[in-house]
Parts: structure tokens; C-alpha cells; sequence
């Protein structure tokens, strides 16, 4: 997995080229940012991605149909498997710079959807930028990071990994960056954004893998709006709030993985409630 070329890309922004004229704001404020990164670096990270089958013998997680396999930046920054290209790429994925970067696309939406977001953390600007599992909220405001995701191959009977939900409200904003491989030729597996069907509708939680819970709400009580593809060097970006529904349609029978980075931004307590 190492990439013993003497010389690599340098890393860019999936931001780089990304303005505020960019951000779609149906149904909510997002991104979709195709050949996201420059093809030399974008390549030199595809190549090199883990595995599900390596991820999983290193987190402890045996491998099932459609799972959900993380490999976060504390874990590829410590692996010694692991190409520097990765390494550079999820420390600036992590870094104060991106968080910045962040803000000065979203800010204006994010409080537009959060007003009391400043009044509960202090300005978004003076946040103490961290990254998860080598900070804690004791020194750190916001603990942020860039992670490599693998779903697993699809086996037994089409599946979705995950339908409609809005991310945990401690989360400030999420980001999936795909690394779609050119032989994946699968049905499914597309990012589906939604909008509430009513005002009456209810959330269920469930526990993670990480003991907290998830929040997730029957199909009838939300309408699709577009479908994002999952497709290779493709970012979609967003500010997390309540209005945020998301969910992955149903993938068809494969072997092969669905491959992305996950990109967090956690908060200590959350910004908004779930609960009607």
C-alpha cells in the first residue's frame, strides 16, 4: 500500500476551487464539486486507499455485506502501510486551514439555518480546531476529521448501507469525497438528498458502532429531492442542521466496494434538537 515513488503530488484543497456561487440550496445548502482534486493527486490517492479486508483486520470488525468500514486520520497517520500522500492529505483535511476554508464557503448559511449557533459556542471564527483521537474537548472547541471509508462488497441481497437521516447534532458539518474505482460497475450506492413531507414526522435513534445514536426517519415522512452519483473524485459538502436529510440509495449485488472519504467537524454539546 506504501508508495515508494520518490516524488508525490502536492496536496490541494478539495476546497481549492469552490465558491460561495457554488453552494446548491435545495433542499438544503450543499455542494457538488466533480473532479474535485487535480487527477496526479486524486490517482496517487486512489491507488493507495485501503482496503475493506485491511481496514477491518485493523479495527477488529469482521466483514459483513453492505458494512460500514472507517480508518480514521489518527489510525493512517500512526500506519506505517500507509502512503505519505494519505497522511499529507488527512492532516490537512483536519487542520485549522480546512475548518477556515469551511467558513468561508458555509458561514453565512450555517447561521442562517443555526442563529444561535454563535450564542452557544462563541464566534464560529475563534473555535480551538482540533483533530479526533489525539484531542479532547478539554483543550479543543471543534475536533475534526478526514477519514477512509470503505462499504463493504454487496452479497446474499441488494441493500442500503443507510436511508434517510440527518447527521448527530453535534456535528457541524459533514463532507463525502468518492473514490468510485473505474471497474465498479454496480447499480446504486448514489448520495439521495431529501426534504420532510410534513411538519409531522418522527425521528428514531439507534446505536452506532461508536455507542451513540443515530438519527434516522421512516421513508414516508420525507419526499426525494435529487440524487448526487457516486462518482469518482466527486465532493458533496454541507453544513449539518435539521433540515440536512441525506441517505445512500440501495446498492445492487456486487463485489465490489463503494469507496470515500468522510469528512466531520464534532462539537462537544449539540447545536439543535431532533425532537418535535
Amino acid at each position: 500500500m506504501t508508495d515508494t515513488s520518490e516524488t508525490q503530488p502536492a496536496i490541494t484543497s478539495l476546497l481549492a476551487h469552490v465558491t460561495e456561487d457554488d453552494i446548491r440550496r435545495d433542499p438544503f445548502p450543499h455542494i457538488v464539486v466533480r473532479n474535485a482534486l487535480p487527477q496526479e493527486l486524486y490517482d496517487a490517492l486512489a491507488k493507495s486507499m485501503p482496503t475493506g479486508e485491511y481496514i477491518a483486520e485493523r479495527i477488529g470488525k469482521p466483514i459483513t455485506s453492505n458494512e460500514r468500514y472507517n480508518y480514521m486520520s489518527e489510525l493512517i497517520l500512526g500506519d506505517g502501510n500507509m502512503a505519505q500522500v494519505w497522511k499529507d492529505f488527512v492532516t490537512y483535511h483536519s487542520s485549522p486551514a480546512f475548518y477556515a476554508e469551511f467558513l468561508d464557503l458555509f458561514q453565512e448559511d450555517l447561521l442562517a439555518n443555526l442563529p444561535t449557533a454563535e450564542d452557544r459556542l462563541g464566534p464560529l471564527r475563534d473555535l480551538r480546531v482540533g483533530r479526533r483521537h489525539r484531542d479532547t474537548f478539554e483543550t479543543h472547541d471543534i475536533l475534526m476529521d478526514c477519514t477512509a471509508v470503505i462499504n463493504s462488497a454487496v452479497t446474499g441481497k441488494p441493500s442500503a448501507y443507510r436511508g434517510p437521516h440527518v447527521d448527530k447534532p453535534y456535528k457541524l458539518f459533514g463532507g463525502l469525497f468518492y473514490m468510485r474505482l473505474p471497474e465498479d460497475d454496480a447499480d446504486g450506492g448514489n448520495l439521495v438528498l431529501y426534504k420532510y413531507r410534513t411538519e409531522a414526522h418522527t425521528f428514531y435513534t439507534s446505536a452506532s458502532e461508536y455507542g451513540d445514536n443515530r438519527f434516522d426517519i421512516e421513508p414516508q415522512y420525507v419526499e426525494e429531492v435529487t440524487t448526487v452519483p457516486y462518482e469518482s473524485n466527486t465532493l458533496v459538502m454541507y453544513p449539518i442542521n435539521r433540515l440536512a436529510l441525506h441517505g445512500v440509495s440501495v446498492r445492487s449485488l456486487t463485489q465490489h466496494q463503494r469507496r470515500f472519504v468522510a469528512l466531520v467537524g464534532d462539537l462537544q454539546h449539540p447545536l439543535f434538537d431532533l425532537a418535535l
